[in-house]
């Protein structure tokens, strides 16, 4: 299986912070670099390891060789998610138009 449980539940907790953080302001930014050592080597990394003690005892390494494909994975993951970040961070809205409500 190309994605496995481990994969799923972080793109679950993805998706449900992007939707709870988009209309937040975000007073401090964050930087590109712990996004990219995050998805580049330590989520994909756990993923492996959770992966091979989930398939147990393999004998022949082709075996388990389709968990290297969760760094390609994750990077596509992480590159998305840096898309959805930049987007957010220019995002700025508009003072001026909003109108005040009358009650």
């Amino acid at each position: 299986m190309l994605i496995g449980y481990f994969d799923y539940v972080v793109i679950g907790i993805l998706i449900f912070l992007n939707i709870k953080y988009w209309k937040t302001d975000f007073e401090k930014k964050i930087g590109c670099l712990p996004v990219f050592l995050l998805f580049a080597f330590l989520i994909p990394l756990i993923s492996i390891f959770i992966e091979l003690q989930i398939v147990g005892e393999w004998m022949d390494s082709y075996e388990v060789l389709y968990t290297y494909l969760r760094f390609p994975t994750y990077w596509i993951i992480g590159i998305v998610q840096m898309i959805i970040i930049g987007i957010r961070l220019s995002r700025k809205p508009d003072k001026e138009s909003e109108t005040e409500k009358i009650e």
